[in-house]
């Protein structure tokens, strides 16, 4: 049997109900909210009014009206505070203001460099941030929360996140500097999977529920979603599908750490592929990839692999062929233990388009029971600050924050 709900209760959860509408199909007359809550019109009322009281809503004016009088339209306060996002990478950053609808307001990006210590990273960082409110004319006290994305990995249920794709020593905890320096909450997480939440808002996962997201950069990374919700596992360390094993022997010869390349991210991973056409180039200093990199052995990266191999290098082909022999089996375990029905290319690597699928799709066809689809990124780096503010608002009570 059902407990019965207090009237405090009953109160809070219609009040609750309006405020969600109001956000949902906004502008809403008094008449409207009735309609669509089946609450009545004289307790729609003094709710719409507490909500003006408390600024989380506003009138905005009349609206049309074929008879009679002309019905007055109400908005979610969306400008009562607002959300910062950041996705600090390996390379370079992109910080982003939005309002609590998650229409971004101001944004900004920039690269760091490689002698950059990490207090220097996480100073460049908070810099940029000083300056989106600023250019906003907005101060941290109205920040509701900051929300930051970055490479890395969870070693246990309750620690916090690691910076991990940098190879420098972290001298500081990013999540405490940053709420010293503009005295808001700060939540970390994965850019991968906060990459996943912004496709399924604004991407290729927006009329999918079972997908595989697949972050091809520096490093390799992954996101599920399970009947539309992105999985984070039990300690929040899910899609680290860097750490596959793909043979007998790496799986006996390979230690796993946390902070560490995965056994399947030191095969196929663009710092792997970078590694080996360093070593390629320095071993046939005639090969393509060294006349694409300008004959400077360390400026090759994953893309001029690519490059090579797009314009008829074999020895680049090979890298790659070999590689993704590897990938491909890993991706083969889990299309077969999954079953997605699409499987999202994100990250650097993914900007190669239909040249990369050729190394996938054609190899895979007769290796797994149900193909799924396979969709290149097209919101690219977008992906992860669009996530971290649609997690953000997925994530905010905004009746019991505000």
């Amino acid at each position: 049997m059902l407990a019965k709900q207090s009237p405090a209760n009953i109160k809070q959860n219609n009040l609750r109900l309006i405020l969600d509408t109001i956000i949902q199909h906004e502008p809403l007359s008094r008449a409207d909210l009735v309609r669509l809550t089946h609450i009545s019109k004289p307790t729609v009322s003094n709710l719409v009014d507490e909500l003006i009281a408390r600024d989380l809503a506003y009138e905005i004016g009349e609206g049309s009206s074929r008879t009679g009088r002309k019905p007055i339209l109400i908005k979610f306060n969306s400008a009562r505070k607002y959300f910062l996002a950041f996705n600090a990478g390996r390379d370079d950053y992109h910080v982003a203001l939005a309002d609590l609808k998650g229409t971004i307001i101001e944004e900004q990006s920039g690269e760091f460099h490689a002698s950059q210590t990490y207090h220097d990273r996480l100073q460049l960082l908070s810099t940029c941030m000083r300056d989106l409110l600023r250019n906003a004319g907005i101060t941290s006290a109205a920040l509701l929360k900051i929300h930051g994305a970055a490479p890395g990995v969870y070693v246990g249920k309750g620690q916090a996140l690691k910076w991990s794709g940098i190879e420098i020593p972290e001298t500081q905890d990013m999540q405490q500097f940053l709420e010293q320096v503009f005295h808001a909450p700060v939540l970390l997480n994965h850019s991968s999977k906060l990459a996943l939440f912004g496709e399924k808002l604004a991407g290729k996962a927006r009329d999918a529920r079972q997908v595989v997201y697949v972050d091809l950069g520096h490093g390799l990374g992954g996101a599920f979603m399970f009947n539309g919700v992105v999985y984070f596992g039990a300690n929040d360390s899910a899609g680290e599908i860097g750490y596959l094993y793909s043979d007998p022997k790496e799986f006996d010869a390979y230690a796993l750490a946390p902070y560490k390349r995965g056994a399947l991210e030191t095969i196929i991973s663009g710092g792997a592929l970078q590694q080996k056409g360093m070593a390629l180039a320095q071993k046939h200093p005639a090969t393509k990839i060294l006349e694409l990199a300008g004959g400077m052995v360390e400026n090759i990266t994953a893309k001029t692999i690519f490059d090579a191999a797009k314009l008829g290098d074999q020895q680049a082909f090979y890298i790659l062929k070999e590689s993704f022999a590897y990938f491909n089996m890993g991706l083969c375990n889990m299309i077969n233990a999954l079953n997605p029905e699409r499987i999202i290319l994100g990250g650097g690597i993914s900007k190669t388009g239909d040249f990369l699928l050729d190394f996938i799709t054609h190899e895979i066809q007769d290796k797994v029971l149900i193909m799924p689809e396979f969709s290149i990124s097209t919101l690219q780096n977008k992906a992860t600050i669009i996530g971290a503010i649609a997690y953000l608002i997925e994530h905010t009570d905004f009746l019991t924050e505000l």
